[in-house]
């Protein structure tokens, strides 16, 4: 009896499943994944009598031995315990990675100790590829002297456009244990020709799967400090609260903070509440399914204001990883306040997005984002003080031109390119494995011709089980078959064939995929005491044969 450890392998991409032709031990020696040892040795040392090389000429020793080493190493696997609960758990990838499995044979001290000892060596792993390395780059540009009612701008006023502002933040994470670590973070700023550094180390513990705690304190242009939490209430249910507070050169001191809660069942829906220096502020957040929707209001000394956010995934070229948001806000004081935008996956590990803001007294801005990984850049561009039409016109036109064509001149034929690189690279490696098998397959049948003749004419005596024909593979207009007729009727035993179920029977001896990827069958037309039959069955259903069923009339 086996014991599974909680620890699960990286298993192999689609394509490589397919590409793992032979490793299936079970089918390789015919038998079922519940057979004893007993039945597993058996039939081992029944394929042996066939591809020993010891009983081959030399011209077919090299194929025959081939074949015996597979023979032997399923042989040596399913008959180990040890080995044959970690194939089972995760295949001939678990053997070769030297992975154990715990057996209840074992006291429970040394399963423990086992299970403690890997569990340090994965900490140990995880905290050193857990930098997780982030920065923020932040670019202000001031164009409000390009755009005009009556002058568009050149390439010429495009490269002089002043930077009013240029940021970076970069951070950094240092696992101490699984579940404490350190965040540094560093970030420089440059308003107008004058400088600004920062530099803040977070502490940050995980107090159980839902819950963590967190508390900072940073440096530069003053002293700053702040605690942060997330607790588990309920299944559903959280809570969390952050508090900030700064102390600056000039002896000024502020302060900001939020409590937040919220519930997880089929949407996610949370009330917060932020405090500051003479102002409340209330946000309620409210996503379900692919809407996403958030109101807030603040209350302050001389200013109130009103904020609804509202974004929804959408398609955009064919593909649902494009969203779009738009969101209207009323100020007291500056009036009303309108954004809208849209943001696209370009690759795995890349995004971008624009969004426009309008409003009544900070005018035209528009914001371009991209993303790598964890690497943002961001750039905002000013437009217009006021309510410009040229200015909303180029702020909303020129993100989907510069999209446009970078989409249909750089990204898409970029990606094009990288697809079919993947794709003419993985057709040559399957058919660099498929010539592998098809030539196994073929020295396996050659072998097998003297077994086949001998186990042939005993059938023919008895008037028993003789295999007139048999295909395997894909049926259909466009089919693609190989005959399995000799290989089938070597494994006839005393007038029966039985073969267990399988994930696929591609990996018996004699056979190989001949269609990676695709839904295949074994057909198989017999004589049984003089008596013609016929069956077929899909590629992992079990046989068993004769049977009066497949009689033909």
């Amino acid at each position: 009896i086996r014991s599974k450890v909680s620890f699960k392998l990286s298993y192999y991409n689609e394509y490589k499943s397919y590409l793992s032709m032979n490793d299936d031990y079970y089918s390789l020696l015919n038998v079922s994944r519940s057979s004893s040892e007993d039945d597993i040795r058996a039939s081992f040392k029944k394929l042996c009598m066939q591809y020993h090389p010891d009983k081959h000429s030399i011209d077919n020793r090299d194929s025959a031995e081939t074949i015996f080493r597979r023979l032997r190493k399923a042989h040596d696997v399913l008959t180990d315990p040890q080995m044959r609960a970690i194939y089972d758990l995760y295949g001939s990838e678990g053997i070769e990675s030297g992975w154990h499995v715990a057996l209840y044979d074992m006291d429970r001290n040394t399963i423990l100790e086992k299970y403690e000892r890997m569990m340090r060596q994965k900490e140990e792993q995880e905290r050193e590829r857990a930098t997780n390395p982030c920065s923020e780059t932040v670019v202000k540009l001031d164009a409000r002297g390009l755009i005009t009612s009556d002058h568009f701008y050149s390439l010429l006023d495009v490269i002089n456009i002043p930077v009013n502002e240029f940021a970076i933040t970069q951070s950094v994470d240092a696992p101490l244990t699984a579940n404490h670590k350190l965040t540094l973070v560093c970030s420089a700023l440059n308003r107008e020709g004058n400088g600004l550094g920062k530099f803040t180390v977070t502490d940050f513990h995980r107090l159980s799967p839902r819950s963590n705690l967190s508390y900072s304190f940073g440096f530069g242009d003053g002293l700053s400090g702040g605690f942060h939490g997330t607790f588990s209430l309920t299944q559903y249910l959280f809570a969390a609260f952050r508090t900030n507070a700064s102390l600056y050169d000039d002896g000024n001191l502020a302060y900001d903070g939020a409590v937040t809660l919220g519930c997880m069942p089929n949407s996610f829906t949370s009330l917060k509440v932020e405090f500051g220096d003479r102002i409340i502020k209330g946000v309620v957040e409210t996503s379900y399914k692919k809407w996403q929707m958030y109101t807030s209001y603040q209350l302050g000394y001389d200013n109130h204001i009103v904020a609804l956010h509202i974004a929804r995934p959408i398609s955009i070229n064919d593909t649902d990883d494009g969203r779009i948001e738009c969101s209207f806000k009323y100020n007291l004081a500056e009036g009303f306040e309108l954004e809208y935008g849209a943001s696209k996956q370009l690759t795995d590990y890349s995004k971008a997005g624009a969004i426009v803001r309008i409003g009544m007294v900070s005018g035209v801005k528009l914001k371009l984002m991209l993303s790598r990984g964890n690497h943002v850049y961001r750039f905002d561009i000013k437009f217009s003080d006021v309510l410009d039409p040229v200015a909303i016109v180029y702020g909303t036109c020129v993100p989907v031109f510069v999209y446009s064509a970078l989409h249909w001149l750089v990204v898409k034929p970029y990606l094009n390119r990288f697809k079919e690189e993947e794709r003419q690279r993985k057709a040559d490696e399957m058919a660099e494995q498929l010539q592998k098998a098809k030539e196994e397959a073929r020295d396996a049948i050659r072998l097998m011709k003297s077994n086949y003749e001998r186990i042939l004419d005993a059938e023919n005596l008895r008037g028993g089980l003789i295999i007139e024909q048999a295909w395997y593979g894909v049926f259909g207009p466009s089919s693609k078959l190989i005959d399995v007729t000799i290989p089938l009727q070597c494994l006839v035993l005393s007038s029966k064939l039985v073969l267990p179920p399988a994930e696929s029977k591609s990996n018996m001896v004699g056979f190989y995929d001949v269609a990676i990827g695709e839904d295949k069958q074994l057909s198989v037309r017999y004589k049984f005491r003089n008596c013609k039959h016929e069956t077929t069955i899909n590629d992992s259903d079990p046989l068993r044969i004769p049977k009066q069923s497949h009689r033909l009339n």
